[in-house]
């Protein structure tokens, strides 16, 4: 039985994927699990495994295209299966165990009605008939079918011997026509909808058919603001000499601009900040670095918040959670995401079950992370499943900054670098190591209040890191 080969959803924020290679030919067999193809999500390069055991007969998708989610891109068939029974037509030169590939003949095959383009002549593939499948068509046909994107396998045979001819095409054509476009909406152009109040029935009416997806929920959103905002002034147009020059955006840096746009459109982001003596704190890590062997990792400040996160996030669950539609979903465990800045764009692999990891386990593991990152060999399991994320500036020598929450979560910490400071410590002036945190948190479904009550918790146990013994 032939398993038809469908794009899995491998990315929560995303409707459809960048097809990047097969791994296999058409005609190769294959064995389920070993790798079949890659694709490229808003996060990372993935790779696919094959679905089942078989013969890999058709190849629908070529690189670099954009492949919606669920969709069929192959087929993988049993040896001596058919994926058609279209009988052959009888006085055409096909040799035994020699068939017609599927719309690859670019011989010319004259139908009545059509002027013949020369001598009659076949395409003929020598592979076994249980690894081909039958269709023939004319070369006009074939060449309007192309012309229009149509393929041939969906088109009826009205010619002599089961041929399909250009009136076939041409009814098909008539036919879709006819239609009334169908509109449907993905998972993710939906949840938007419904978080920002937008009428989807309005959208389909101005859509030419096909998806409603998250680009054309943005492109409504924008009208709207535009269409509500009030000219204050006019202002000359500025005129620019010279001309720029075009920098093409890779795939990943258009998803993190529709992902920001997305966080930006769909949220209502407030940010507070604190600035907290990390004396102690820098102390600790100091004196247990000292404890620590060779091949014992080295926590970083970065694992430390993490612990501290651990700590803390059970006290205020509602800001370890995420918000999808107008339903918010809270977790028992906690799962940090790290905004990791590599060269392909910003990505946030996912430490999971923090609450039952050591400072070295943790560190470890963020280690491991920011590796795969760098490489590109995050797996879907290290992209997946975050409930709170964690983004830290301060090796750039950022103080404080507005982090971006990242849908559906509902807030994500900012730490800055810690920097040594003249301040009244013990009523006396005094050297301290201080940090400024910055929490951004959707106000919608957290007030000022409690997220304020979140970041003193935070900061009080980096403040007095001995306090997490109680």
């Amino acid at each position: 039985m032939a398993t038809d080969i469908l794009v899995p959803p491998l990315s929560q924020t995303m409707d459809s994927l960048i097809f990047v290679a097969w791994s296999k030919n058409a005609g190769d067999l294959v064995e389920k699990g070993e790798i079949l193809y890659q694709v490229e999500t808003d996060k990372a390069t993935l790779e696919v495994e094959s679905p089942a055991s078989g013969i890999l007969m058709e190849l629908l998708a070529e690189p670099g295209a954009e492949v919606l989610v669920k969709s069929k891109i192959g087929v993988i068939t049993a040896p001596g299966e058919n994926l058609t029974a279209q009988p052959r037509p009888s006085g055409l030169p096909v040799q035994p165990g020699e068939v017609q590939t599927q719309e690859e003949t670019s011989g010319n095959v004259t139908a009545p009605g059509e002027k013949s383009q020369g001598n009659i002549e076949l395409a003929i593939n020598t592979l076994p008939l249980d690894r081909q499948t039958r269709i023939f068509a004319s070369p006009r046909a074939r060449n309007l079918a192309k012309a229009e994107g149509i393929p041939l396998r969906e088109l009826k045979a009205t010619g002599p011997q089961a041929m399909i001819v250009e009136r076939d095409v041409r009814a098909y054509l008539d036919a879709q026509k006819a239609k009334p476009a169908a509109v449907r909406v993905t998972p993710v152009a939906k949840r938007m909808a419904a978080a920002t109040g937008l009428d989807l029935e309005a959208v389909a009416q101005t859509h030419q058919g096909g998806v409603i997806r998250r680009a054309d929920v943005e492109a409504a959103l924008y009208e709207n603001q535009a269409s509500a905002a009030q000219p204050v002034s006019i202002v000359a147009p500025v005129s620019i000499s010279g001309k720029g020059r075009p920098v093409a955006l890779t795939a990943l840096r258009k998803t993190i601009a529709r992902r920001m746009q997305e966080s930006h459109q769909t949220t209502a982001p407030v940010t507070i900040t604190r600035e907290v003596d990390a004396t102690e704190l820098v102390n600790l890590r100091g004196s247990i670095l000292n404890e620590l062997t060779e091949a014992d990792p080295r926590p970083s400040y970065t694992d430390f918040i993490i612990f501290v996160l651990a700590q803390i996030l059970p006290r205020h669950p509602n800001l370890n959670a995420l918000f999808i539609g107008d339903s918010l979903e809270v977790f028992d465990n906690m799962h940090i995401g790290l905004a990791v800045d590599t060269d392909r764009g910003l990505v946030v692999p996912v430490i999971h079950d923090v609450a039952h990891k050591g400072l070295l386990q943790l560190a470890s593991e963020r280690s491991l992370l920011i590796q795969h990152a760098l490489s590109g060999s995050l797996s879907q399991e290290e992209l997946s499943g975050g409930t709170f994320t964690l983004t830290n500036l301060g090796p750039l020598g950022v103080d404080s900054f507005t982090p971006i929450i990242n849908p559906p979560q509902v807030a994500i910490l900012g730490i800055g670098r810690i920097r040594p400071i003249p301040a009244v410590y013990a009523d006396q002036i005094s050297i301290r190591q201080v940090m400024v945190l910055s929490l951004t948190f959707d106000h919608r479904v957290i007030d000022g209040a409690p997220a304020a009550r979140f970041l003193h918790d935070v900061s009080r146990l980096i403040e007095k890191p001995y306090l997490v013994w109680l």
